[in-house]
């Protein structure tokens, strides 16, 4: 049986005729002569298909056909309206009520047999769809579940860990942050009595694979090879005997760039440029070694207070991507086929769009930190928050010069934050360059001036519906 039609017509010549027809061709058929009638039969059972004639007495096809669709029940069933109306009138009030298809009489068989097959066709796949969502949705459901007893377990876990010793080595002693998929201990060294930081791979759901762990241990590898003051310095990558995965780093006491900015709103120049150009030195010198961030953001930039003074540090190479060494893991093949990692605010175009690319694309975030610094609001910002349309202004949209936000920033300054976020990666320089004109302009800007928190006004401009900015993973938070 090819499916289960309830024909509706008023005339019993066109009943039979189509009764037969689709009989002959391995159809299941039912049939009623009146709009009431039909509405009884297809309560006893529900068809895959209604052919509905529109004149009939008492109750007119179009009647019926809005009573079925009013009906949560019987709003899936396709219905063909088959009628001797020819007008477009009456064919676009056919659609609006509800019909999926017209056809006029007289009819041709084949072009019968062809439109019933196609709804059939649509339909079954609809509710094959319907059901795939539904089953997707349950087990959706149950991974959210699985991954809250998961967190619970490892919260409740991480809550007794203050106080272990880890590996005879490490003195855990308080929790100081946590992250996607790790928490991050302050800790004591014990063989030379000096504080630590320790960060704890956190297995979840998604994230409890050998893939990610070996991404944990990328930021550790990655971390390492550069050689750097302002590369925060990782001392250990191991795996304890009871299964914990841990990566332990020099203890630093500050806060974040995001921090700094979130407190004074905009950063004057000369400040800017001196806590960028050691990040611009560091990625130039993981450049070198063939190791692209590709997650530079203010939250991955600490500002240290180290006993001589504040020192830059270039954090979380967790999602770094190696080229050069082949030895390395390649974060390409610890990611799904079509997945993009980073931070949407601060991601380059040529990354969005999953083109090829090299350091220029640290560089183009390095930029629109510098604008977000230098300014109080990131180039590309979205009002609703939608990832989308701030990936939308990456990949389309200029920003407005940035003196238009801040008169007080030099025009040679401007100059280079513009060609840093430059479409096209060869038009931007490299971080090593960049070092070098900020480095250069450096010593010709005047002394900032004293601490005063600006008031914060949003200025209106050609981007002015693009605000707050998006700061969520497209995969991943850390």
């Amino acid at each position: 049986m090819k499916g289960d039609i309830l024909i509706v017509d008023d005339n019993l010549n066109n009943l039979q005729l189509l009764g037969n027809l689709l009989t002959e061709n391995s159809y299941k058929v039912r049939m009623a002569n009146s709009g009431r009638r039909a509405l009884g039969a297809i309560k006893a059972g529900l068809p895959e298909l209604i052919m509905l004639d529109i004149t009939m007495p008492e109750m007119d096809g179009y009647e019926v056909c809005q009573q079925l669709k009013a009906d949560p029940t019987t709003s899936p069933i396709p219905i063909i309206f088959i009628s001797a109306l020819d007008d477009v009138f009456d064919k676009v009030k056919a659609f609006k009520v509800g019909g999926v298809d017209y056809i006029t009489k007289p009819f041709q068989i084949e072009e019968v047999l062809a439109r019933i097959e196609n709804q059939l066709t649509i339909s079954r796949l609809r509710k094959e769809l319907e059901k795939q969502n539904i089953q997707l949705a349950k087990e959706k459901e149950a991974l959210i579940q699985a991954q809250k007893r998961t967190n619970l377990v490892f919260s409740a876990f991480a809550e007794t860990l203050p106080g272990t010793i880890l590996e005879g080595k490490y003195r855990l002693e308080h929790k100081i942050g946590k992250g996607g998929y790790a928490v991050v201990y302050k800790a004591t060294q014990l063989s030379l009595n000096r504080p630590v930081a320790i960060k704890i791979f956190q297995p979840t759901p998604g994230n409890d694979t050998g893939l990610a762990l070996d991404r944990f241990r990328l930021e550790g590898t990655s971390t390492s090879r550069i050689t750097h003051p302002n590369a925060v310095s990782i001392l250990e990558f191991d795996i304890s005997f009871s299964g914990i995965a841990y990566l332990v780093m020099e203890f630093l006491q500050g806060h974040t760039l995001a921090d700094e900015i979130e407190e004074n709103w905009i950063i004057p120049p000369r400040r800017s440029l001196e806590i960028m150009i050691p990040v611009c030195q560091v990625l130039a010198e993981a450049h070198k070694l063939g190791i692209i961030h590709r997650d530079i953001k203010p939250e991955n930039i600490f500002l240290h207070n180290a006993p001589g003074g504040e020192i830059i540090k270039v954090l979380d190479f967790g999602i770094a991507k190696n080229f050069n060494n082949d030895s390395e893991i390649h974060v390409s093949n610890l990611t799904s086929e079509g997945l993009v990692l980073g931070t949407p605010t601060f991601m380059a175009p040529e990354r969005l769009r999953n083109h090829p690319y090299d350091g220029r694309s640290d560089v183009y975030s390095i930029g629109v930190i510098l604008y977000n610094m230098l300014s109080g609001e990131c180039p590309f910002e979205s009002i609703d928050k939608s990832i989308t349309t701030v990936i939308t202004m990456h990949l389309t949209y200029m920003p407005d010069p940035i003196q238009e936000l801040n008169s007080n920033v030099p025009e040679e300054l401007g100059e280079i934050i513009m060609r840093t976020l430059d479409k096209r990666p060869e038009n931007r320089p490299t971080a090593q360059q960049l070092a070098e004109e900020l480095n250069n302009i450096l010593p010709l800007l005047p002394p900032d001036p004293k601490s005063t928190k600006p008031q914060r006004t949003i200025v209106p401009n050609q981007t002015s519906s693009f605000r707050n900015t998006i700061t969520s993973k497209i995969v991943g938070e850390d």
